[in-house]
């Protein structure tokens, strides 16, 4: 199987259709850059969207006996999942502490769309529900790895073992750890250099 690519040339285009197993989205592309522009995905609120991806990575996680996410796109996802699995609950992993968690474990990483670094955390309570399980991890997007590593993180300390790590699209590079449905595109310019 060929593998997507990963950067295209920007060429003047305003957006960008996004095709995952046969599901399309028209997404807009925005600057980032002098030379870069991205193609804008956000997945919160698109039901339709959400329950085809659910259905396409649920069979890769039928293995997990708990499913984990981050706060927020990653929670509709993992929620569709773990209904089809028959999972009564999945872990959130929050991107700050609650004055409600009980010794919680904090996990420091920076992800893309952040300008410093943050936590992750998981309530203390939810220890018994990781120790000694598989664990799926689910995400949106992976680019840098940042929140999946911080995640993982998070289910090893609390005594679990990950499994199997799914997500919507890759952006960036190709993991070979990580099942995907689908490549989001990064857009350069070529830029002609005079010799």
């Amino acid at each position: 199987m060929t593998q997507e690519p990963l950067i295209l040339e920007y060429d003047g285009r305003r957006f960008y259709e996004l095709s995952v197993r046969g599901f399309k989205r028209l997404l807009p592309l925005i600057q980032v850059s002098e030379d870069t522009w991205i193609a804008y995905f956000d997945s919160l609120g698109d039901k339709e969207f959400i329950e085809h991806c659910a259905r396409e990575l649920a069979p890769h996680l039928k293995d997990c006996d708990v499913l984990m996410t981050s706060e927020s796109k990653g929670i509709p996802l993992v929620h569709e999942i773990a209904g089809i699995l028959g999972h009564s609950r999945y872990i959130v992993c929050r991107k700050e502490r609650k004055p409600f968690m009980e010794n919680p474990i904090a996990v420091k990483f920076k992800p893309i769309t952040a300008t410093k670094e943050i936590e992750l955390v998981i309530d203390g309570r939810y220890i018994p529900l990781i120790k000694d399980k598989r664990i799926g991890i689910v995400d949106d997007i992976v680019s840098t790895r940042q929140t999946m590593e911080a995640m993982e993180k998070l289910a090893t300390t609390a005594g679990g073992k990950v499994t199997r790590k799914v997500a919507v699209l890759i952006e960036g590079e190709h993991h070979k750890d990580v099942i995907y449905l689908g490549v989001l595109p990064i857009f350069k310019k070529t830029i002609s250099r005079k010799p």
